[in-house]
């Protein structure tokens, strides 16, 4: 859809806000992003995209042991190594949905310090059950374990208010629940993300955050996207309708295993013996850029993840898909 119509002004203004320095706190994102999300300021931090924040929390806490419960976002893993954590891994099982079962994950998480969970995860694309993601957190609580709970594309589900744990984040020091916030306004060039947590981990954190860390321009165009409701509501419709269109369609192609998603994504398998490098190639070709997911852990080079576009995008991609296969 592009990004808001309203940001127009945003962007023509840009030259005025690139002249001065940008606030260093992002008072005023702060704010915008506090009702959006439904807390108070002070439980709110910013940083150059979500990303960002996934290194300070390794820089900040240091943890000796992470658990990163994968196929997921390989930057989670880069930055425990580079912090010198040791890393232990979780196989999530494709037969059963990459869904993690409750009493394996305890079981994998205990004796660690952090734990990292992408929520729809990147790049399978479902959804942690509330029975299995409550009880975990629950546990971690009691156990001391700091949660970074990635939501970084929960903005795009129709019920992302009652599915996200920003509310636990409030009452829990060990829990932070990290957003993108321009992803989902079409803006990702912009890097703003922001963390969610209990004022006194917020304020732990955050001193450990650079100054003018976002710039001018971003922070107005954030702020202004953040009010923007009818767009929001609007881009759940089309990114839901386009992906179960994508979905079906795609089923419907012999060769192909279709993953459920509640993401703008879905993850596909390829029988052998076609493989995904080829598969990428052949369309890169044509001018569409699938991502080949081989370097994702415990996923090989069968699998790709296909972005959900609109109707004429998606259309082509599964006509040059169809005519690649065959």
């Amino acid at each position: 859809m592009g990004p808001p119509p309203e940001l127009v002004r945003v962007f023509e203004e840009g030259l005025r806000l690139a002249t001065v320095y940008p606030d260093p706190d992002c008072e005023r994102l702060q704010e915008a992003a506090a009702v959006h999300l439904g807390v108070q300021p002070g439980q709110v931090t910013f940083a150059n995209g979500a990303i960002e924040l996934i290194y300070l929390v390794m820089q900040a806490l240091r943890p000796e042991t992470v658990l990163i419960p994968g196929p997921t976002f390989r930057e989670y893993e880069i930055a425990a190594r580079i912090w010198q954590a040791r890393v232990k891994h979780f196989r999530l099982s494709p037969q059963k949905s990459f869904v993690p079962g409750l009493e394996q994950l305890i079981r994998a998480a205990r004796g660690t310090d952090l734990v990292f969970l992408c929520n729809p995860n990147n790049p399978t694309g479902n959804l942690i059950p509330a029975e299995v993601l409550q009880p975990f957190l629950r546990f971690c609580a009691g156990e001391g374990i700091f949660v970074v709970l990635d939501e970084s594309f929960l903005l795009f589900h129709s019920c992302w208010e009652e599915l996200t744990c920003i509310r636990q984040a409030e009452r829990e020091r060990n829990l932070l629940v990290l957003h993108s916030l321009t992803k989902f306004y079409a803006i990702p060039g912009l890097r703003v993300g922001c963390g969610v947590a209990h004022p006194d981990t917020i304020a732990f954190l955050s001193g450990y955050l650079p100054p003018w860390r976002v710039n001018g321009i971003a922070q107005a165009a954030v702020a202004a996207a953040l009010g923007q409701t009818e767009y929001a509501s609007q881009t759940r419709s089309f990114v839901k309708a386009e992906r179960e269109f994508l979905a079906a369609a795609l089923k419907r192609i012999p060769g192909i295993t279709v993953f459920s998603s509640e993401a703008n994504y879905l993850l596909l398998r390829l029988d052998r013996p076609l493989t995904a490098s080829l598969l990428a190639d052949r369309l890169a070709r044509r001018g569409i850029i699938v991502r080949i997911c081989s370097n994702f852990a415990f996923l090989d080079d069968r699998y790709v993840r296909v972005a959900v576009k609109d109707r004429e995008n998606n259309r082509r991609l599964l006509e040059e898909l169809t005519a690649a296969l065959e």
